[in-house]
């Protein structure tokens, strides 16, 4: 079960969920002065393509929110590393991550929750916002072109986008964000591929800049 007993203990705690169809493996992140008002849910990349839980894009993104002094929860998928089950399409995976949150909840119930996903995990994260309430969707890289995120229009949302990304192309996601219900901005980032090879320092400097605009509290 989650470790909420290391809250006031920096650092990173392995924990084991019971998800909707078996046992599912996770990190909770510590900040220094966790500030408990807000916890952040962190989705990763496609679990058949090598996508996990310590992929460096979503461990940028916990270290992020660490020095925002937001704590994170991420998990590896069904069927990735010690997880059980098998992937979902994301239908399954989502499934799990508003579980995960409910049993935060179960403890915290005043907790404002932060969404925020990369390629894959980014859908996943989408439909979870779709059932919780919470403070902010962030989405890096979605894959737009392959998943349905048209059923749900999150505010705030903000998207962070390569120019040079050839898995989740920059026309496709400009031309997607354009037309959602209520427009979501996208941060473009100038010669960055999918993965944010060689950019991720920036990746983390230009997250907490837009958290923080959007979260005026922290």
């Amino acid at each position: 079960m989650l470790p909420t007993d290391k809250l006031a203990i920096p650092g990173e705690y392995p924990f084991n969920f019971k998800g909707a169809v078996g046992q599912l493996e996770g990190v909770l992140t510590v900040p220094e002065h966790a500030n408990l008002d807000y916890m952040a849910i962190l989705g990763h990349p496609h679990s058949l393509q090598g996508g996990t839980m310590n992929n460096k894009v979503v461990t940028t993104m916990a270290r992020a929110f660490k020095e925002l002094s937001i704590p994170s929860l991420r998990f590896n998928f069904r069927g990735v590393g010690l997880s059980e089950g098998v992937y979902n399409d994301g239908i399954g995976e989502s499934e799990d991550m508003v579980i995960l949150t409910r049993y935060w909840q179960q403890q915290f119930p005043a907790a404002k929750f932060i969404f925020a996903g990369f390629s894959f995990g980014s859908y996943v994260t989408y439909r979870a916002a779709a059932q919780c309430q919470h403070s902010l969707l962030i989405s890096i890289a979605p894959s737009v072109h392959h998943y349905d995120y048209t059923d749900y229009s999150p505010a705030p949302w903000i998207i962070l986008q390569g120019d040079d990304d050839d898995v989740s192309p920059l026309p496709l996601v400009l031309e997607f964000a354009e037309q959602v219900t209520l427009a979501a901005p996208v941060l473009r980032f100038s010669d960055t591929g999918h993965f944010f090879h060689g950019k991720l320092i920036e990746l983390k400097s230009r997250l907490i800049d837009a958290i923080r605009t959007q979260i005026k509290s922290l």
